[in-house]
């Protein structure tokens, strides 16, 4: 056992993230492929398909019916740009992790399955695909398994931007969807926050730096997901599309410089998942639900699939946000094709597409989309200090996501639902799009309170602890949310002098965590609640000698502080509180070779025969050391 040290001071093999950094060049082409080298049968296969919600026991058939992606349904409906070395395999609830056929023999001795997907929902996992493997063929042969619901490739997606071509030198677009007669009522609220999933936001620029989201745990405070670091900023040079749209959201206003957003004050939480050769749908599978669990009450996604294909773990992330009350606006596209390209595609998510000072709709973009919003000439936010006007759906999504964030600043307690029949119904019919062109002004005066925010919600109702005497769990956490969106007050009080809260008492959407005073526990059991606003989360604590860590899998077997597992078996370890889907803060796995995995869980199958160390940090500021035998 080595007390004391963080996982993060132990050497690291940088070759084990190397999945992670195989992504965007966001130096934009002089061209959009979006439906480049695409036959006019695949185009209007991609029509044709609509998001299907999966309720109940006919789940996996509706699954099988309306996700063209999903292998075993017959192939997924586009080429697409995909990586090389993984894909992504979603488990049915309570699904064992299929075993990886044919896993490299050169490789390291025990491979981690990374899980993308909430702690709560059915395991979503990122397997190496070997050398000489074709990840389709995988993908296919994955899916065939028992208790996974889909396997496919994971997809390259591109930022939505055309060339730069300068028409007008103000903020025309402010005006034309009324944000001065909205002003008067709102200028924004940095309460209110919007996630941009992109390429990075300059950190640094003074008309971003005031309204940019500062995440109050730095425990949890990884938001590049193509680095996997905690700074979001752009990587090399002409990389400012997420800056860009950023500064049309929320450019700090009436400062004396530079340019207004349509928010004045907001929250801008910059989530960097598209890299140099493209947003791959793993990474932002991670973002969504990052920015979800971290209290966005919009998602800005100025991407599309373009020439990627459309991927059901993706479709199901922008679900969960959904479901949980979130805002979900995405670019309608910049190929000028009939209809707007995935995500925007799908049912529940707001599509835009790009309109000129005229009202009509630009050449470049994508018809039908929902709303439509200025993308042409629009001038905004850059690197450091500078300006630039861009063209492209992905301005117009901004606008939308803005007009949503001033309706919420407005109005804190409105549902989601009422945000978007507001922004419909103030919407200014033009052509091109199927409810009209946005209007700030007309939104907000549309906006109405109706029954307010709905119950509220716990992401899970009990907690599970357990520890030894003298040491610290880490802490666990859930998120609390009103039905059908809005800020709903809550407060929250412990029953044991023992437990403690990250707060006592917030507004929806909000993260609550649970820390433990293990100096006040005696050995056994232990149990508490917190009581939230009627709901009642109960809190179980063990302290005592036992086995902390917990094993699932045919082949794998936990006893006398050793794992014995079976060749080419894939096993779950599980932290405590991870078997009720609670999230463990900080917890951290090293494999045999120096690969770092965090979460509550840890999925891996074990390649070759032999004995090997495990080490993991369950507690605070103490790493234990397993022995794993494999035979």
């Amino acid at each position: 056992m080595d007390r004391g040290r963080s996982l993060d001071e132990l050497p690291i093999n940088s070759g084990d993230f190397r999945w992670a950094l195989n992504l965007i060049d966001s130096r934009f082409q002089s061209h959009d492929p979006v439906f480049d080298g695409l036959d006019e049968d695949v185009v209007l296969l991609r029509r044709a398909r609509r998001r299907r919600k999966l309720k109940g026991a006919a789940g996996g058939l509706a699954l099988c019916l309306g996700l063209s992606t999903v292998a075993a349904c017959g192939g997924w409906e586009a080429p697409g740009l995909r990586v090389q070395e993984a894909i992504l395999v979603q488990l049915e609830p309570q699904g064992a992790a299929p075993r990886l056929p044919r896993p490299d023999q050169d490789g390291p001795p025990i491979v981690a399955l990374l899980s993308l997907g909430p702690d709560d929902a059915a395991k979503l996992l990122r397997y190496p695909v070997p050398a000489g493997v074709d990840p389709s063929e995988l993908a296919r042969e994955l899916s065939r398994q028992p208790g996974v619901a889909f396997a496919e490739p994971i997809f390259l997606y591109q930022a939505e931007r055309v060339p730069n071509d300068p028409r007008l030198k103000d903020l025309w677009g402010l005006s034309r969807i009324g944000a001065p007669a909205a002003w008067t009522k709102s200028t924004g609220d940095r309460r209110v926050i919007v996630a941009v999933i992109d390429d990075g936001v300059a950190l640094t620029h003074p008309d971003l730096a005031p309204n940019l989201w500062v995440n109050p745990r730095p425990e949890d405070s990884e938001v590049n997901f193509v680095e996997l670091s905690a700074d979001p900023s752009p990587v090399g040079q002409e990389r400012w599309h997420g800056t860009h749209v950023a500064g049309i959201i929320g450019a700090l206003g009436d400062n004396g410089r530079g340019v207004a957003g349509v928010n004045w004050q907001v929250s801008l939480m910059a989530l960097r998942a598209l890299g140099p050769d493209g947003g791959r749908s793993d990474a932002l599978v991670r973002a969504i639900d990052y920015a979800t669990d971290h209290g966005a009450r919009v998602i800005n996604l100025s991407w599309s699939g373009g020439a990627g294909g459309r991927s059901a773990a993706l479709e199901q992330a922008i679900g969960r946000a959904s479901d949980r009350g979130v805002l979900v606006v995405a670019a309608a596209g910049n190929a000028g094709a009939d209809e707007p390209a995935f995500p925007a595609s799908l049912d529940g998510v707001v599509s835009v597409g790009a309109s000129g000072p005229d009202d009509l709709l630009a050449p470049f973009s994508n018809r039908g989309a929902l709303l439509t919003a200025p993308g042409v000439g629009i001038l905004s936010t850059t690197a450091p200090g500078q300006y630039e006007r861009y063209d492209g759906t992905s301005m117009s999504a901004a606008y939308v996501s803005g007009v949503a964030a001033l309706l919420w600043a407005a109005q804190p307690k409105a549902s989601l639902a009422q945000v978007r029949t507001a922004l419909v119904q103030g919407a200014v019919p033009v052509e091109g799009a199927q409810l009209g062109r946005i209007n700030a002004a007309a939104a907000l005066a549309a906006l109405g309170l109706g029954d307010g925010p709905g119950p509220l919600l716990l992401s899970r109702s009990s907690l599970e602890f357990s520890t030894s005497p003298g040491r610290l769990p880490k802490a666990q956490s859930i998120w609390l949310r009103a039905s059908g969106g809005g800020a709903r007050h809550w407060t929250a009080k412990a029953d044991a002098p023992w437990l403690h809260l990250s707060q006592a008492e917030g507004e929806t959407p909000a993260r609550l965590s649970v820390r433990l005073d293990a100096a006040g526990l005696a050995l056994g059991d232990s149990i508490a609640q917190v009581a939230i606003d009627g709901l009642d989360l109960a809190v179980a604590v063990h302290v005592g000698n036992g086995a902390v860590l917990s094993v699932q899998g045919p082949g794998c077997a936990l006893a006398n502080g050793q794992l014995s597992v079976a060749v080419g078996s894939v096993c779950t370890l599980s932290a405590p509180g991870a078997r009720e889907g609670s999230s463990s803060v900080g917890t951290q796995w090293r494999l045999p070779g120096g690969a770092l995995v965090a979460g509550a869980s840890l999925t891996a199958q074990f390649i070759r025969a032999g004995g090997y160390p495990l080490r993991y940090s369950t507690d605070e500021g103490v790493i234990d050391q397993l022995a794993v035998l494999v035979e």
